[in-house]
């Protein structure tokens, strides 16, 4: 008999739990856990891109020092240096180009995407309106417990 007076007052100093209640304390968990990994995650990838140009640069630095001394040494005659020099800034200014061509896409692709999510937030807007005005009108119509 205790147990089930023990147990009736547990029930009366609970708060009440609602669905939505439920719902949305576990989907704000959720969405906060996300949130806090989204500079981590950020940070991995300027990391990652870090370490390859370090590496990039290094492999370069590296052949450099290796190659000058030879080709010092072979004489190479200067116009062809220079008509190299010349080809190189070529394709140097068009994957310069290409880079911000692919930066200017991501923009745009990020620009385009959280146009659409705005117009998808005012869509989802209009329809829980609806939905709260319905579900007024429902509950209206229910009568009260006793």
């Amino acid at each position: 008999m205790y147990q089930a007076e023990s147990q009736e007052k547990k029930t009366e100093n609970t708060p009440t739990l609602s669905v939505c209640d439920v719902l949305r304390d576990n989907t704000n968990e959720v969405i906060m856990k996300i949130e806090s990994l989204l500079p981590s995650y950020i940070e991995s990838f300027a990391d990652l891109q870090a370490e390859y140009l370090r590496i990039a640069r290094d492999f370069f630095g590296t052949c450099y020092i290796a190659e000058k001394e030879l080709l010092d040494k072979m004489g190479v005659d200067q116009k062809a240096i220079e008509g190299f020099d010349k080809y190189l800034r070529v394709f140097t200014k068009s994957a310069i180009s290409d880079i911000d061509m692919v930066n200017n896409f991501q923009k745009m692709v990020v620009n385009n995407t959280m146009s659409a999510m705005k117009t998808y937030d005012d869509y989802v807007k209009l329809m829980l309106s609806s939905y709260a005005k319905m579900l007024e009108y429902t509950s209206a119509l229910i009568p009260k417990r006793a």
